[in-house]
């Protein structure tokens, strides 16, 4: 008979506390949409600025290597030939012996 009452017992409990939570629903769910709604928030606004930030470097970062293109053809009638010339003396001076 014990068990019985213990089971009848953990019965209502249970129907109490389906009772309450139906009928406090809305005060225990707004704090807890409203925490989702600003996760859901946030996490947006941190993909939207890694997005703006990726586009920023990457754009910035190709601009750079315009400027080194532009750069190294504006240098080259001065650059090549010294290059040239540096190849030449770098394959005429004789190597020094290797040390065993």
């Amino acid at each position: 008979m014990k068990t019985f009452f213990l089971i009848v017992l953990k019965i209502a409990l249970v129907a109490g506390a389906m009772w309450w939570l139906l009928h406090n629903a809305p005060l225990i769910m707004a704090p807890i949409a409203g925490a989702v709604l600003a996760l859901i928030g946030f996490v947006a606004a941190l993909i939207a600025a890694l997005t703006v930030g990726a586009t920023v470097g990457l754009s910035l970062l190709i601009a750079l290597g315009v400027v080194a293109c532009v750069i190294a053809a504006a240098l080259s009638p001065v650059w090549l030939p010294l290059l040239a010339i540096v190849a030449v003396v770098m394959l005429c001076r004789p190597r020094p012996a290797k040390r065993v």
